[in-house]
């Protein structure tokens, strides 16, 4: 493992569009349940809200001036939709690899995302990574999801490191916002490939 992560005791992954190549899965739920809803959104437009939980992503849809009845049925729908096209879903090898030998390596993993556990679970056991990871915070772990840093909070809590042992790796706006606040040092994954080491400006 290379030395540019020795400084860290453990590696926090976030899962959609990071991980796994699973955006265009979310995206193209998402523009389904929106038209049948009514209305119509741009891809873009849900990629940047990548790692938000799907309640919020109804909140977002509610504050765009959309009229929506029941935030339940809704993000039911999604799931159902998403849930469809789950075991098409193919994982990103470069940082998957990071994972991996991290783990080998002694690091602590966790996986901090903003989709139900029971999709994170199905993924992770898929391309056979459970046994490479600690824990798992998902949607239904916080209150707070995406770009407040909660998640990432809860995960150095369950792996019992600090902010300053742990490296995020994300893919998406609200995320790296997350990251930013919460204090943590972070990489940017492009196409499913490691950058660079973002030192946090905080710090």
């Amino acid at each position: 493992m290379s030395d540019i992560f020795a400084p860290y005791q453990a590696f926090i992954f976030d899962l959609d569009g990071t991980l796994v190549d699973s955006m265009p899965s979310h995206i193209k739920a998402w523009t389904d349940v929106a038209q049948e809803l009514g209305f119509t959104v741009d891809s873009q437009e849900i990629y940047n809200l990548g790692g938000v939980s799907s309640r919020d992503v109804v909140l977002y849809f509610i504050d765009k001036g959309h009229k929506i009845d029941n935030i339940d049925q809704v993000v039911k729908r999604k799931v159902e939709l998403y849930r469809q096209h789950i075991n098409s879903i193919k994982v990103f090898d470069d940082i998957a690899s990071i994972l991996i030998n991290g783990k080998k390596a002694g690091k602590k993993i966790a996986i901090a995302t903003g989709t139900q556990k029971i999709n994170a679970l199905d993924l992770l056991e898929k391309h056979k990574l459970m046994p490479f990871v600690d824990t798992i915070i998902s949607s239904e772990d916080v209150t707070k999801h995406k770009p407040h840093p909660q998640t990432f909070l809860e995960a150095c809590n369950k792996l019992n490191v600090s902010v300053s042992q742990a490296l995020v790796f994300e893919d998406a706006i609200p995320g790296i916002k997350a990251a930013i606040a919460g204090g943590f040092d972070y990489t940017i994954v492009k196409n499913g490939k490691f950058t660079e080491i973002i030192k946090n400006p905080n710090n």
